[in-house]
């Protein structure tokens, strides 16, 4: 058995996920791309500034494709939303073929376990964008939906997703906007989850049969942090990142106002000092959050 592990990562490591509609765009454009290509994603991990993905038995050419329609239709959105132009990721992806289910279960251990290695959740299935909680659960992060007795906005909303979900179309910025305007607090909590539900791309079966049940997945990812050897990966706290967002946020930098790229260098400046003097993250880790490093690279999005 093969599997290729594939890492993407933000333009000069910068922040790629500031708002949960960021990562329903991006989950939602996978689902697609890998349906329509038939990919087995064997694990799945987005994180602050970078991606994960493990595929089962993928060729080269499918995977520089999946990456390239992916990113640049994310890019697409990702732009148009926060009003901004240019590259968002790196250029070139980092790859690395898994041989061996030795080798495998211990790259599968290593993707799921980022956001504990980043010391933002003690376990991996805590982490929703892991997809984990999915598996034996329709509602692992809100309470339970019923839909004969959930408000008519919400059913509404529901049959928008379902709809777009059969028409194989993924839920853009404004699409996402539309789906949760009317929704209160919980229900919005509640579509979260029912939009990672449809959508949902993460090859529970194969995972299973790999660790013969999937409790003992679970188990053994909780056991056993995993290795990459092969790619570059950014480690340390990423927890900083979401203290810093929080902090954002309070001071009023809500929706496209989270483009830090287009504030006067003052404004950057006061910031860097704000979130330097209020959270325990380094100065690189700032610089990556406000998007304050300057450097040259093509979009990978462009890329051949």
């Amino acid at each position: 058995m093969e599997a290729t592990h594939a890492f993407i990562k933000g333009l000069r490591g910068n922040g790629i996920f500031y708002r949960s509609e960021d990562f329903l765009v991006f989950f939602t454009i996978v689902s697609v791309i890998a349906r329509k290509m038939k990919l087995i994603i064997l694990a799945f991990c987005p994180m602050f500034n970078h991606i994960h993905f493990l595929f089962k038995e993928i060729s080269l050419p499918s995977l520089r494709s999946f990456i390239r329609q992916v990113t640049s239709l994310f890019v697409k959105e990702y732009n148009l939303d926060y009003k901004r132009t240019g590259p968002v990721f790196q250029r070139h992806f980092g790859k690395s073929l898994k041989k061996g289910i030795k080798i495998i279960l211990g790259c599968i251990a290593y993707v799921f376990n980022n956001p504990v290695a980043g010391k933002m959740f003690e376990t991996a299935i805590e982490y929703r964008w892991t997809l984990l909680a999915y598996h034996n659960s329709t509602h692992p992060f809100s309470t339970k939906l019923r839909k004969d007795t959930c408000r008519n906005v919400m059913r509404i909303a529901l049959r928008k997703v379902d709809y777009y979900f059969k028409n194989g179309t993924y839920l853009s910025y404004n699409r996402l906007r539309d789906i949760f305007k009317d929704l209160g607090n919980e229900e919005k909590k509640q579509m979260i989850d029912y939009v990672i539900i449809k959508y949902n791309f993460l090859a529970y079966n194969d995972l299973s049969e790999l660790y013969h049940s999937f409790e003992n997945m679970i188990t053994a990812i909780e056991s056993n942090a995993g290795a990459e050897f092969d790619l570059e990966d950014e480690f340390g706290d990423h927890s900083c990142y979401w203290d810093m967002l929080s902090i954002v946020k309070s001071i009023g930098y809500k929706g496209s106002s989270l483009n830090f790229e287009k504030l006067p260098k003052e404004t950057l400046d006061s910031l860097f000092l704000t979130l330097k003097r209020r959270t325990h993250a380094k100065d690189i880790h700032i610089n990556k959050f406000l998007h304050r490093q300057a450097c040259n690279i093509t979009d990978l999005s462009t890329a051949k």
